[in-house]
């Protein structure tokens, strides 16, 4: 019964990331069809205007404060 229970919240949870980020799995899907790869940024500020993004942001674990602004480290681009 246990292993059921988790089971269902982790697919729970992968559905609702899916949801949440609709766009930015349409844009990856349609790029990816247009010729745009993967590459390795390293830590960059989020593009203005914004595109469809899974930005990252380091908390401190002890007082829960945002350390830094939200930055992603992986980009679609055109070879």
């Amino acid at each position: 019964m246990g292993i059921i229970l988790l089971v269902t919240a982790l697919l729970t949870m992968g559905d609702a990331f899916v949801a949440d980020n609709k766009e930015f799995f349409d844009t990856v899907d349609r790029q990816k069809k247009e010729g745009y790869t993967w590459h390795y940024t390293g830590a960059k500020p989020l593009d203005e205007p914004p595109v469809p993004s899974l930005p990252l942001q380091n908390v401190d674990s002890k007082t829960g404060k945002k350390i830094n602004e939200p930055f992603v480290l992986w980009k679609l681009k055109k070879d």
